[in-house]
């Protein structure tokens, strides 16, 4: 085998972990799997991890890391142009496009989501804290957008971190129903509906208006 810097290492061992994981189950995965799945012995896992949970709240951590780096990009983005010169369907197509570009973060990876939201759910303090992070950093990136788009005009006055908490909730939900049916989660219709109902809600237009 060739030679692998630390840092690969690392990376490879927690890959093969999310897999494991995500097949097994975390209680009925053990350090053994996953040694066999990176293809490395017990005492190469054990020179970077202690054991199974700390694999796991690594995985968990390098998630969090990139929402993180997603946040910090995206207070780096271009100003909203005036509300004035956008059309509605051309602001729903943007706010899309940033709501897709942070579901991407997590959910594309399949084994991420399912330890996410299946696996790591209730394992211990530990474990909840940083869900609880990751949660509100996804729900602090869709708050500091929805309060962008309302300083440039693009949506009413509304409870920001109320919408938000809503957006990111139903989005889990849909995704863990997914899981549970072993359907594949279609992250641009989830992305499309979410933004849509944020944006003009559910009414339908051949109401009379006020």
């Amino acid at each position: 085998m060739s030679y692998m810097r630390s840092e690969a290492r690392q990376r490879q061992i927690l890959a093969c972990a999310k897999r494991v994981f995500a097949e097994r189950g975390f209680h009925a995965a053990n350090v053994s799997h996953i040694c066999a799945a990176a293809g490395i012995g017990r005492g190469t896992l054990y020179q970077y991890f202690a054991n199974k949970h700390s694999v796991l709240t690594a995985i968990l951590r390098e998630t969090l890391d990139r929402v993180r780096a997603l946040m910090e990009e995206q207070s780096r983005d271009a100003a909203f142009p005036p509300a004035a010169q956008v059309t509605k369907a051309a602001a729903i197509k943007f706010e899309t496009h940033q709501l897709r570009r942070l579901l991407a973060v997590i959910f594309d990876d399949v084994d991420t989501l399912r330890i996410l939201l299946r696996e790591a759910v209730g394992l211990d303090a530990q474990v909840e804290a940083l869900l609880g992070d990751i949660d509100a950093a996804l729900i602090g990136i869709v708050e500091r957008d929805i309060v962008r788009a309302q300083k440039a005009g693009y949506i009413r006055a509304c409870d920001a971190h109320a919408v938000a908490t809503m957006i990111v909730g139903g989005i889990e939900k849909l995704a863990l129903a997914a899981l549970r049916s072993d359907a594949p989660v279609d992250l641009d219709a989830l992305a499309r509906e979410a933004t849509t109902l944020q944006a003009i809600g559910i009414m339908s237009d051949r109401l009379k208006p006020d």
